[in-house]
């Protein structure tokens, strides 16, 4: 039987997230007494993590027939991960007040909220938010509002079969795993806050089967930083 090297691909990255989604349910979530900024994080984090999946399972159960829908996902995912790590590392209360009362987010451009998260711990001295690319954060805000990137795969006749460069599905499929382990962390991180003895061991294992990720920082924040 003939290999498919994108559907092994995604296999494999669903194996990852998997075990992702298993260490990210043994993180509690913040107390009740905990701030709305540290609850909205961690709720924005489960979101993101589920974009991610969604767009490996597209691939998987799919192969390239619905890749389209799943380079949509990315951009929602990415925003959404942004957020979490924005309200968790540098929102105020009364920032965090504003998306609960009145649905605004105040953060600033998606430049912006990149530039605040990356001085921060664990992203410090990464960049981490800050490089990702113009050129491929165009080719998903392109498929999430139909611009010309996406109507070019759409654009062969005598149907609409999509025809995608396989590398490019390969490289959707590593960054949804990447940004799944990102998500994985930031829940680790909101919650180091408040049970640090039972989080940290967690985050250490993420960031053990993390991959491409150079975080500054082995470890979630104790209690009271």
């Amino acid at each position: 039987m003939n290999s498919n090297p994108i559907l092994d691909h995604a296999k494999q990255v669903q194996a990852l997230q998997v075990r992702l989604a298993e260490l990210a349910m043994q993180v509690p979530m913040p107390p009740e007494a905990a701030p709305d900024r540290h609850h909205i994080g961690y709720q924005e984090f489960g979101l993101a993590f589920h974009h991610a999946l969604s767009i490996v399972s597209l691939v998987n159960h799919h192969e390239t027939e619905l890749a389209a829908s799943a380079f949509a996902l990315v951009r929602p995912m990415y925003e959404t991960l942004q957020r979490g790590w924005w309200f968790t590392l540098c929102a105020s209360d009364a920032q965090a007040a504003r998306l609960i009362d009145d649905d605004a987010f105040v953060g600033g451009s998606l430049t912006q909220v990149a530039a605040a998260i990356d001085v921060q711990p664990p992203f410090q001295n990464t960049e981490f938010f800050s490089r990702f690319a113009q050129e491929e954060w165009n080719l998903y805000h392109s498929f999430t509002h139909g611009g010309r990137a996406a109507l070019a795969v759409y654009g062969h006749r005598p149907n609409l079969d999509p025809d995608f460069d396989p590398g490019t599905i390969v490289a959707l499929l590593d960054n949804a795993a990447r940004m799944s382990a990102v998500a994985a962390l930031g829940m680790c991180w909101v919650c180091g806050h408040y049970e640090p003895a039972r989080v940290d061991p967690i985050y250490r294992q993420v960031v053990a089967i993390a991959p491409d990720l150079d975080l500054a920082r082995p470890s979630p924040p104790a209690a009271g930083t």
